[in-house]
């Protein structure tokens, strides 16, 4: 490699890691912060799944009771345009059935299990709230 060559390679480099190291201190160097204009301290990720039945009335309504700020949850379109409140695009975990929630229509659809796996804490199940 000439000493050109070495050269441009080096100051490539090192004006990448100064840019870069620059940038992740004071990132508002190229952008303004932005404004919040909903400060949000507890969301409920499909009604909160890990203490009731995920994505239902009753999780829904038991989170706002304890206070949430924002509920999350997932839509899916069906075969004649309705929409369905759930996370999984296919039904298997959540009904036992293995289809898509788009395959079907509205008045096909199988009723939920009783229980549900919590799928970011394996091996951890959800009943329906009493």
């Amino acid at each position: 490699m000439s000493s050109t060559a070495a050269f441009y390679l080096l100051s490539t480099l090192g004006g990448y890691l100064v840019t870069s190291f620059l940038l992740l201190k004071y990132p508002t160097l190229l952008h303004q912060r932005k404004k919040q204009r909903f400060l949000s301290k507890h969301i409920s990720h499909r009604g909160g799944a890990g203490e009731n039945l995920e994505n239902t009335m009753a999780a829904f309504q038991h989170a706002v009771k304890i206070g949430t700020d924002m509920l999350e949850l997932d839509c899916h379109i069906t075969k004649d345009e309705q929409v369905v409140v759930s996370h999984d695009e296919n039904l298997k975990r959540a009904t036992g059935v293995n289809v898509n929630i788009s395959d079907l229509k509205y008045c096909e659809l199988p009723p939920y299990l009783g229980k549900l796996d919590v799928s970011f804490q394996r091996g951890f199940r959800v009943g329906e709230a009493v």
